[in-house]
């Protein structure tokens, strides 16, 4: 038995006038545009960043010899290893994605063959699970076990200025980078542009983002990304009167189909924005959090309300790729781990 995915944009809708498309495109939040014209990403995946791939997508180029490079691992065995290498104009203050590569079953000594190409000089970042001694390395912490290999590994792994590691802290610097600009990635890296859209199954479907009303599927979803999905939905369960276990189970749904829409996004929102008020690091990075939550909130809001024209919108399929059943399993989130992973050591902790 074989199966068959026939893949449409809407400019293959004839029977509207060129016009007529350009509205109905234009009536999109300009993130969504992409995946409600185009199908980017397809198959029900999710996306963290509210941003398009256009933005941030560059062609190659040759470097300049001054600007600092960096490279970063992820490790991995059934979910793929990755790696990238950044390159920082420090003039423009831009970050560049100039190469990825990803493996899975990969022994350490296979992967620094692989990677020394790049640059036997190139100083490589790591996450903190680097340290942790793994059987397959007879003991051995994995990071050493890449020096042992040839990679010019850093001393320790990857941190923010202050000795912290915080995934929220990464999202929201990667985010101001990609909206002023100030993040670019080479077109010709298909693995990491497969990444970016393949990130769905461990959020969007944690929360039952294809059972959630309009608007709130999305605000419930970003909550999940930067404070994880148990977090968000248990919020969620606060806010409907729903049992607080962290499953979005057809009671939560229930309950929460019993409220308008608008009035949960709202309460949910507020809730997020408390938790993040209490967070130690509120003070250094409370600016982009907020600003993050308002723009998650303004737009849900409007998810919630839009309704298409009758008489020319799209089938809830074609408008709606990102609600359908997840049924291509994503690869792995190992791309951005380690981009979150390096942003400190090639900026030196310079602050946008």
């Amino acid at each position: 038995m074989s199966r068959h995915v026939t893949f449409m944009t809407i400019d293959d809708a004839e029977h509207y006038t060129p016009a007529e498309r350009a509205a109905i495109i234009a009536a999109y939040p300009e993130h969504e545009r992409e995946a409600r014209a185009k199908g980017v990403p397809v198959l029900g995946s999710g996306r963290i960043f509210p941003v398009p791939e256009e933005m941030i997508a560059c062609e190659p180029f040759r470097l300049p010899r001054w600007w600092p490079r960096i490279g970063a691992l992820d490790f991995g065995w059934d979910h793929p290893s990755a790696a990238v290498e950044l390159a920082w104009d420090s003039e423009a203050d831009v970050v560049y994605v100039t190469k990825a590569a990803r493996a899975s079953q990969q022994t350490p000594a296979m992967q620094a063959l692989a990677l020394k190409p790049w640059g036997e000089w190139l100083p490589w970042a790591w996450p903190r699970d680097g340290r942790r001694e793994t059987l397959e390395g007879a003991g051995t912490a994995l990071a050493r076990q890449y020096a042992a290999h040839g990679l010019n590994m850093l001393g320790n792994h990857a941190r923010f200025a202050d000795g912290s590691v915080s995934v929220e802290a990464g999202l929201m610097e990667m985010l101001d980078r990609m909206q002023s600009g100030r993040f670019k990635v080479f077109s010709t890296l298909l693995d990491w542009f497969e990444e970016f859209r393949l990130y769905g199954r461990f959020y969007w479907d944690a929360v039952a983002g294809a059972e959630l009303p309009a608007g709130l599927d999305y605000a419930v979803f970003d909550f999940a990304v930067n404070s994880g999905p148990g977090r968000a939905a248990k919020c969620l369960q606060a806010i409907v009167g729903a049992t607080e276990d962290g499953r979005i189970d057809p009671a939560t749904l229930g309950a929460v189909r019993a409220r308008p829409a608008d009035v949960v996004i709202d309460e949910l929102c507020d809730a997020r924005l408390a938790f993040l008020k209490r967070l130690s690091t509120w003070p250094t990075f409370g600016r982009g959090w907020s600003q993050r939550v308002g723009s998650v909130r303004a737009e849900a809001l409007l998810l919630s309300v839009a309704k298409p024209p009758a008489s020319s919108a799209p089938s809830t399929e074609a408008a709606h790729p990102e609600a359908t059943p997840n049924l291509a399993a994503p690869v792995g989130n190992a791309f951005w781990r380690l981009l979150l992973a390096i942003f400190k050591p090639i900026l030196g902790g310079k602050k946008s």
